[in-house]
This record gives structure tokens, sequence and C-alpha cells, in this order.
């Protein structure tokens, strides 16, 4: 009779979840409010705290130093965005270049192999790819997206104006949320114990540490990830001729936040380059690729990562393929972290019997 008494609570709390799921689904100005909120606060939070554990190793340089808080982030931020700018300006010039040969280079998949096809199978096999991949109506759908948005552009200058000053506003205010949490970072956690009773100070120390934790950890970890994997990819895009390799390389480095599917949508663009230069192009990107997955799995996930978030690679793979399909990049990003902060709030739930297991 307890256990059936119990299973009724159980059932009647997940049935009035629903039903509340179900109410607010109704109510249309709550999401329009929760997406605004999504769009002007959460994302600015979201990239001033992984910038933030990118930046706090400096940070700390200058505070072991003797320099006050308020200026060691200060000059943090000073230092970080003169190195950015320079990165940027020498690589937008660059890019600018590579771009024009990329554009080339997707708009021009296969030369005519009409007159040579009987004489060359390599060309009579990469032309039916490129046939049934229908490469050119892919082109012509992205060349129609563009001048779609251009003309946009053209056609609405106040919109525009006010989207430039909505980016400036959201860059304005993840600086200034970079700048406290640099400056008062390791107050925070102290004042939000504070809130708390005597009775849970020891449970949410050990929370917010190992959460702390486990967000620098992932943070960092990523980041050397994906900066090896750029590496990687761009000397074996040096090694076997293949043309645009520093900016195929830092869509690689973009996308390899993403952890699992990010360089495998990485590999796209440049297995369609590889695809019109022939056959022998594509076993030299795939011998490239099938490398640097292997090197990535064997030696730089286990060496930069190790086990500090102590989750299993297919809870990895399922989180960020369901993230990917509801929400996004940005969702793909943040689920990982958030698993593991939800994990270890969990235990320590358990571990301080908080909630009691019978």
């Amino acid at each position: 009779m307890i256990l059936n008494n119990k299973v009724i609570k159980i059932l009647i709390i997940i049935n009035l979840l629903f039903l509340s799921i179900i109410l607010f689904s109704k109510i249309h100005f709550i999401f329009k409010i929760i997406g605004t909120l999504y769009r002007c606060i959460l994302v600015p939070i979201i990239i001033s705290v992984f910038l933030f554990y990118i930046l706090k190793p400096l940070n700390n340089i200058f505070n072991q130093k003797g320099i006050s808080k308020g200026i060691s982030s200060l000059l943090t931020l000073i230092i970080s965005l003169i190195i950015t700018s320079l990165i940027s300006y020498f690589f937008i010039r660059y890019a600018i270049l590579e771009f024009n040969g990329l554009a080339k280079n997707i708009n021009n998949p296969i030369p005519n192999t009409s007159t040579t096809t009987s004489q060359n199978p390599i060309n009579s096999i990469v032309n039916e790819i490129y046939r049934s991949i229908n490469i050119n109506k892919l082109i012509k759908i992205a060349n129609n997206i563009m001048t779609h948005y251009i003309q946009k552009f053209q056609s609405n200058p106040y919109e525009n104006i006010n989207s430039i000053v909505e980016v400036f506003s959201k860059i304005l205010l993840v600086l200034l949320i970079l700048f406290f949490l640099l400056k008062d970072g390791s107050k925070f956690k102290d004042k939000f114990i504070d809130f708390f009773s005597e009775k849970y100070k020891d449970f949410l120390s050990e929370t917010l540490y190992n959460m702390n934790k486990a967000l620098n950890a992932y943070v960092t970890g990523q980041l050397m990830v994906a900066l090896s994997l750029a590496i990687m990819i761009y000397i074996g895009y040096k090694i076997i001729g293949m043309s645009n390799a520093l900016i195929l390389a830092s869509f690689t480095f973009i996308l390899g936040f993403i952890p699992f599917i990010g360089f495998f949508i990485a590999m796209i663009i440049p297995s369609l380059i590889a695809i019109s230069n022939g056959l022998y192009m594509i076993i030299k990107l795939s011998i490239v690729f099938i490398t640097v997955q292997t090197l990535k799995g064997r030696v730089v996930v286990p060496l930069v990562m190790s086990s500090a978030l102590k989750i299993h690679p297919l809870t990895d793979i399922f989180l960020v393929v369901t993230a990917v399909s509801y929400g996004g990049p940005m969702a793909a990003f943040v689920v990982v972290p958030l698993y593991a902060i939800v994990k270890v709030t969990v235990l320590s739930l358990y571990k301080y019997k908080i909630i009691k297991i019978r």
C-alpha cells in the first residue's frame, strides 16, 4: 500500500508538470518574453562566462603581481581586445582573398570531361558523384539566400541601423558582464551562499566549487581541442595541397567548440572541393580526416579533457545531437556543461542527504 501511495504521488507530480507545460504553451506572450530574454540576456551571459574562463588565467597573473582586481580586470580586457583586433585585421585581409578562391572552387566544381570520360575512368566516377549530389542546385539556393538578405539590407536601412545598434549593445553588455566576472567573480560564491541558512552552506560551497571546476575544465578543454583540431587539419590540408587551407581550418576551429558533430560539419565544404578536384583528392582528404579524427579521439581529447567532466562519450553524443535538433548550435555548446552542472548538483544533494534514497 505504501509503494502504491508513492507511485501515485509520483504520477500525480508528473501529470501536474505536463499539465503546467501545456497551459504555459497556450500563453504565447510568455514564450515571446522568454525568447526576448534568451536573445538579449541569456546569450550574452553564456558568451561572457565562456570568455571569463578563457581570460581568467591572464587575470590571475595580474592579481598575483599585486595589481588591484579592478585594474587587472581592465588590463585583461584591453590586452584581449588589442590581440583580437590585430588577429582580426590580418586575418580578414587574408580571408578576403581566400573567400574569393573558395567561391571559385565551389562554383566551378568540375571541368567538362565529356571528351575525356572514355579515356579517364576517374573523371567519369567523379562526374557521376557530382551529378548525384547536384552541387549546382545547392549553390543556386545559397546564392538566392544571399541575394535575398542583401536586397533586404538595402531596402530597409532603418531596420539595419537598429540591428547594428542591437549588435553593439550586446557586445557592450558582454564586455560589462565579463569585466565584473573578472573583478568580482571570486565574491559571487560567498554572496550567493549568504542568502541561505547555515544548514545548507557546506552543500552549496562544495556544489558551487564542483560546478566552477566542471565549467573551467569544459571551456578550457574545448578551446584546446578546437585549436588542436584546427592546427592538425591545416597541416593536413597543406600536405595534400588543399586550397583555402586557412579559411577551412578556421571553420574547423569555430565548429570545433561543438562536441563530436562540429568537426563533421566542418568537413562538408572541404568534401565538396575534394569532389571537384577528382577521386585522388577525395582519397587524400579521407586519409586526412581519418588521421585527424583518430588523433583527436586517441590523443587530444584524453590528454586535454581527461576525465574532468566524468561523462561517458556516448552520453555526450546523445546530448549534443538532441540539443542541435531542438536548440541549434548554441544549445549544442551549452548542453554538455549544463548536464555536468546538473549531475554535480544531484550528486551533492545525495551526498548531503538533502535527497534521500530509501
